[in-house]
């Protein structure tokens, strides 16, 4: 309800400001998407408090898994539901740190994927060395505070511009 709100009100004050139909709608149209992309990418995951853990990276330990060619290691939290939102490579002193060359060459094979076994022993050796990972997530608990504190912004933001409609409407016509 308070995404349609938002919309409503942005195309109305659009409207106003614009003062042709169909330029109005298609502005409408992508401020509206704009926003629905911006904001569960840069705003959402700051609407309420994150959890963080520091995880070491072990074989049989928490979930692990590889990506970008071994160039970075993705932790995920033993939290069902859990929204991760960042995590870092931490050295042994506690620094962020990338992911040394080390791991991707001990991976290397030239017969294919690395075999389990492998892909454990690189993995012991960089928990030997002190390597960790750091992660920050929302656990399941915060999904109605999210849900609320969104709504809450698209309603403030439905509520400035209908205090901008009304202003634009008093000066046009004085």
């Amino acid at each position: 309800m308070a995404h349609a709100a938002f919309a409503f009100v942005l195309g109305v004050a659009l409207g106003l400001v614009i003062r042709r139909t169909l330029p109005a709608m298609a502005t409408t149209l992508v401020v509206y998407a704009a926003v629905q992309i911006s904001v569960p990418l840069w705003l959402r995951p700051h609407l309420a408090v994150t959890d963080r853990t520091t995880v070491p990276v072990e074989p049989g330990g928490a979930p692990i898994s590889i990506q970008e060619g071994a160039q970075q290691i993705v932790t995920h939290p033993d939290v069902p539901g859990a929204w991760v939102t960042s995590q870092q490579t931490l050295n042994a002193a506690g620094q962020p740190v990338p992911v040394p060359s080390s791991f991707a060459d001990c991976l290397r094979t030239e017969s294919g994927p690395p075999t389990l076994q492998q892909f454990d022993r690189c993995l012991a050796d960089l928990g030997a060395l002190g390597y960790q990972q750091q992660v920050t997530y929302h656990p399941a608990s915060n999904f109605w505070a999210l849900q609320w504190a969104e709504s809450g912004l698209y309603l403030g933001l439905a509520l400035a511009l209908t205090g901008f409609c009304a202003w634009w409407i008093r000066r046009r016509l004085t």
